[in-house]
Parts: C-alpha cells; sequence; structure tokens
C-alpha cells in the first residue's frame, strides 16, 4: 500500500484512497491520455493561447470538484466505527440517523462521479481549438479530431454508469445501488457501496490523470502561452 501511496503522492488530493488497482488503471490509462493529446496536437486541434479570465475559470470550475471531494472524505471518515457513533449522538436531535447519513454519502458520491466525467471532457475541450466544445457532443468532436487515441480511451470513460446517475435512473434498495438501462427501468447492474465507491473512484482517476498530463505538458511548453 505505501507503493501506491508514493505512487499517487503529487498526482491526486488524497493518495491514501488509492490502492493497487487504481496505481494499475492509472498505468494503463496516461499513455493512451498521452497519445490523444499528442494526435491532437499533430492534427493542429490543440489550442495554445489562454487569456487571464479563461484560466481563472478553469481553476474555479475544478475547485468545484476539489470541494466535493473534500466533503466526500469527511463523510466518508463518519463511518469509522469511534466517530459514528459520537456523530450520531450529536445530530440526532437534527434528524439524522444512519441511514440518512448512508443515504447522504451516496448522494455526494453520484454527484462527484457525475462531475469527474463531465469536468475530464470539459478539460479537455478547453484545451482544444477549432471544435464543438459543447459537452453533449464530445465523444463525436474526440472521434472526429483524434479517432485513433480516442478508441483506445473510450473504454474507460463509463458514460453508461455516468448516464444512469446524471438521469436519476438509479436507486438503493436493500442496501445495494440498482442502475437502470433507461426509463423502462430495467436494472443493468446492482452494486454494493464498496463497488459503487470503485466505479466512481475509477472515473474519479481518469479525470486526475488528464489534469495531471495537462500539468505536466503545460511545464513542457506544450501550450505555448498566456496572453493578458
Amino acid at each position: 500500500m505505501s507503493d501506491s501511496k508514493d505512487f499517487f503522492k503529487g498526482r491526486v488530493g488524497n493518495p491514501e484512497a488509492h490502492g493497487q488497482g487504481e496505481k494499475e488503471l492509472w498505468i494503463k490509462i496516461e499513455p493512451i491520455v498521452c497519445e490523444l493529446l499528442d494526435e491532437l496536437k499533430i492534427n493542429n486541434k490543440v489550442k495554445t493561447s489562454f487569456t487571464h479570465t479563461e484560466i481563472e475559470h478553469f481553476y474555479s470550475i475544478t475547485g468545484n470538484l476539489n470541494q466535493l471531494s473534500l466533503n466526500n472524505i469527511l463523510l466518508l471518515n463518519l463511518f469509522d466505527t469511534d466517530k459514528s457513533g459520537s456523530f450520531l449522538q450529536a445530530t440526532s436531535k437534527f434528524g439524522f440517523d444512519e441511514t440518512k447519513i448512508v443515504s447522504l454519502y451516496v448522494e455526494i458520491v453520484a454527484y462527484s462521479s457525475i462531475l469527474d466525467t463531465e469536468l475530464f471532457k470539459t478539460l479537455l475541450l478547453f484545451h482544444l481549438k477549432d471544435v464543438n466544445h459543447q459537452v453533449s457532443k464530445f465523444p463525436e468532436t474526440m472521434e472526429n479530431s483524434a479517432s485513433n487515441a480516442w478508441k483506445k480511451l473510450k473504454p474507460f470513460v463509463d458514460n453508461k454508469f455516468r448516464n444512469s446517475l446524471a438521469h436519476g435512473t438509479w436507486a438503493v434498495e436493500n442496501k445495494e445501488i440498482v442502475l437502470f438501462n433507461d426509463a423502462k427501468l430495467e436494472p443493468y447492474a446492482t452494486l454494493g457501496l464498496a463497488d459503487f465507491i470503485v466505479k466512481m473512484k475509477e472515473q474519479n482517476l481518469l479525470y486526475n490523470c488528464l489534469l495531471c498530463v495537462l500539468n505536466d505538458r503545460w511545464k513542457a511548453g506544450f501550450f505555448n502561452f498566456v496572453k493578458s
């Protein structure tokens, strides 16, 4: 586990939350993300000029997920045996109980996973030019702009999971999370809380990997300059 912590230090905000499985996934994803950016550069789709206002907006939207991640960690820590009892005792007079806290945690994880997936798309599109910048058109934009690398990366962008969460086609039943295909409410997956968190972590890892690669490319001069 210490090896994984060392690997994620400087890459993610909470290295302790990631284990060997996440490390192996990152090692698979990072070369493909790099390949995608290189193909976009070759195809003259990479934007190289940014205003200070644009960069401020960039940091603002990434700040949303940073704050949500902190809230996620705070709630997760409440499941610690020593803390949960005292928290429930202190908040019970306000109507909190164990069921409500678990429900709140699942809801935050769901929203966090949606943000992970959507900000992955937004951050990548933000660094591009002469493309359709609508996030809803992201798959088509990637297919048209860097088809070779996109075919490799596409399986790691779990839009089916994201759509279930974003469209409200999910539910907690018998202490498990049920994901539905569409409004027919035909389940395609039933996950325990631990498996649900793993899927959320995978999308968070994809977002953080892109963020790290972009940061490295900025330092290397891949993006030329920021104009005032």
